[in-house]
């Protein structure tokens, strides 16, 4: 069993925008291909073939950000079957599925997923791999980082305020969701 996680060290959450009537999110199930165990809160994420999601935006997909890590109680629950075991831990969201909000909100975020040792200033375009490309850039895939070219490769943000306090104490990349898709 992997050591638990304080709760508000992987996060993505909103400084504008959302939660509101017109946010735009969506319900996805993790791929079961996906090699990253788990996959944290604050992920660049996108929808593969099969409508589940994977790790990163690369090519001309729609990128989302993760807002559950994959283990969360309310996305996952190993703890035994309800049907025979007593006292079992039974999941808000028994169907499996992870919510991410899309590049298309209007929405200012902070994401605790982003490339720690580098450095951001204000304007810089954001980019993730995928787990194909995870390290192409140097860069784990699902992470936010400004190594990448507008137009040839898929722009998910532009950085807003920088690092910032994710408001537990933690920092995280503020952006303001921005999609551009390579140019074919």
């Amino acid at each position: 069993m992997a050591a638990p996680r304080q709760m508000t060290a992987n996060t993505l959450n909103a400084l504008k925008g959302w939660p509101n009537m017109n946010a735009v999110d969506y319900h996805a199930e993790l791929d079961s291909s996906l090699s990253t165990d788990p996959v944290l809160a604050g992920s660049v994420v996108s929808l593969n073939s099969s409508g589940n999601f994977v790790l990163g935006a690369v090519g001309s997909v729609m990128p989302m950000f993760l807002f559950s890590s994959s283990d969360d109680p309310d996305v996952s629950n190993d703890g035994g079957d309800a049907s025979s075991d007593a006292g079992v831990f039974i999941p808000i969201s028994p169907t499996g599925q992870a919510m991410a909000l899309v590049a298309v909100g209007a929405y200012e975020l902070v994401s605790t997923a982003y490339d720690t040792a580098g450095t951001f200033a204000i304007n810089d375009k954001l980019y993730s791999n995928n787990e194909a490309d995870g390290d192409s850039t140097g860069e784990a895939a699902g992470i936010l980082h400004n190594q990448g070219t507008l137009y040839t490769d898929m722009c998910v943000g532009v950085v807003s305020r920088g690092v910032v306090d994710n408001g537990y104490g933690k920092n995280a990349l503020a952006f303001w969701p921005f999609p551009v898709f390579p140019t074919p």
